[in-house]
């Protein structure tokens, strides 16, 4: 079973200062034309509205597609194509009205996801502010990959849409 515990003050102050980091300020940068290619090379046919459960469903299954295990997701000649995933996928969660934006929040540290953020010294996550967790789009398409369903995304997606219409039926509780 999980724990939480709150963050300390100091953990709050590196947290505040790893979101001027330059390399994740760069990632940030570089948003628009990562999703370019990622419409124009890695998934060419999304639904007409992408940003959606049925456009996560559609990603999911192609990303199914390229990578049919954790082991060919974490090699580092893919790193370019999924970092083009996650950052459809956390955009989505943004896109969709659920207000949420992107932090670097290093979670994924020593649990084999190095070629992906942790050799870069940042990790993207999506802070909703409906929820005190983060949405983990590092751990989210490893999740798809290794569960193989072709609905974890939009599972989660769902969940999202609950859980924010809950938070504002009760006016906008402060959560975090």
């Amino acid at each position: 079973m999980g724990g939480f515990r709150k963050w300390t003050k100091a953990e709050l102050e590196q947290r505040e200062k790893d979101q001027h980091n330059p390399e994740w300020l760069a990632w940030l940068a570089d948003m628009d034309a990562g999703l370019e290619t990622f419409f124009a090379v890695d998934v060419r046919d999304m639904p007409v509205e992408p940003f959606t459960a049925a456009g996560l469903d559609h990603a999911e299954q192609a990303l199914l597609h390229r990578f049919p295990s954790s082991d060919s997701l974490l090699d580092v000649k893919n790193a370019g194509m999924v970092d083009r995933f996650h950052r459809y996928l956390g955009e989505t969660f943004i896109k969709s009205g659920f207000e949420g934006r992107w932090m670097n929040v290093r979670i994924t540290s020593g649990r084999g996801t190095g070629v992906f953020f942790d050799r870069r010294g940042f990790e993207p996550v999506v802070r909703e502010p409906f929820t005190d967790s983060y949405l983990e789009v590092v751990m989210l398409a490893l999740a798809a990959v290794e569960r193989r369903t072709g609905h974890e995304w939009s599972w989660v997606y769902r969940n999202a849409e609950e859980d924010h219409a809950e938070w504002l039926d009760n006016g906008r509780p402060n959560i975090s």
